[in-house]
């Protein structure tokens, strides 16, 4: 993960104390996903090795939760694959295909010249995901005939092969759900923490005499926090489809 236009940002010594300060409580709070403790590597740059792969896009969402209360956006690359070194604390002298997968992913969200990255389309979006591709047809329809298998497109004068993956699939939620969550206000923002916090609208008016339900339930639906929400699961659903797959296929992807 790297910090959108650090460069830029106003006083970058304060700054980066507080990032150390939201890694140290990121540790501790998810000590038993983590594999090696968050570490930054370069700059206003961390990383983040996990015991489950499937948990990256949830940790990114954590994150942007915590930094979007200090109005730091950031851009966030992850990968999927093996570590061919042994598993030491400081993860700067671990190396594998899954830390290659994730500085490549992380530098395609870096690319914001979306007219010639061909990965990501919407400038909302700074969040990509990079494995090794699974072909969803043959994963799904490997034993029957498949007619679609792969799919020539005209795009302006190019022909471009198409075949679909399960690692376009994820991207491609991921995406959307990006966009909706850069549509959300301020205001949205902080009546979903206070849903998320206390659980019901009920709870919420109980604790505070300032708003109606009507008000709570106006704000969360136009935010589209149930969508979000549910976007959130099946994409982790489909990374955890994304890992049985890979780990119990091996070398055949």
């Amino acid at each position: 993960m790297d910090i959108v236009n650090s460069r830029n940002l106003y006083n970058r010594e304060i700054l980066q104390k507080k990032i150390k300060k939201y890694l140290d409580y990121m540790n501790k709070e998810n000590e038993n996903l983590l594999l090696v403790p968050i570490v930054i590597t370069l700059g206003d740059e961390w990383q983040i090795v996990l015991k489950e792969p499937y948990e990256g896009y949830k940790i990114i969402s954590d994150f942007q939760k915590i930094l979007r209360k200090e109005g730091i956006k950031v851009y966030s690359g992850f990968g999927i694959g093996t570590i061919s070194t042994e598993v030491n604390e400081d993860a700067r002298s671990m190396d594998g295909e899954c830390f290659i997968k994730a500085r490549e992913a992380l530098n395609i969200s870096k690319n914001k010249n979306r007219f010639y990255n061909k990965k990501i389309k919407s400038k909302k979006n700074n969040v990509y995901f990079n494995g090794t591709n699974i072909s969803f047809h043959q994963v799904f329809f490997k034993d029957k005939f498949d007619p679609i298998e792969e799919v020539a497109v005209t795009s302006g004068d190019q022909m471009i092969e198409s075949n679909l993956t399960i690692n376009n699939i994820i991207n491609s939620m991921i995406e959307n759900n990006e966009i909706l969550k850069y549509k959300v206000t301020d205001k949205q923002w902080e009546m979903i923490d206070l849903y998320e916090k206390f659980s019901s609208y009920s709870n919420m008016v109980k604790e505070s005499e300032t708003i109606s339900k009507a008000d709570i339930s106006q704000k969360i639906n136009n935010s589209n926090y149930f969508v979000i929400r549910n976007n959130n699961l099946n994409i982790s659903k489909l990374l955890k489809l994304y890992c049985e797959i890979k780990e119990g296929r091996g070398n055949e992807l």
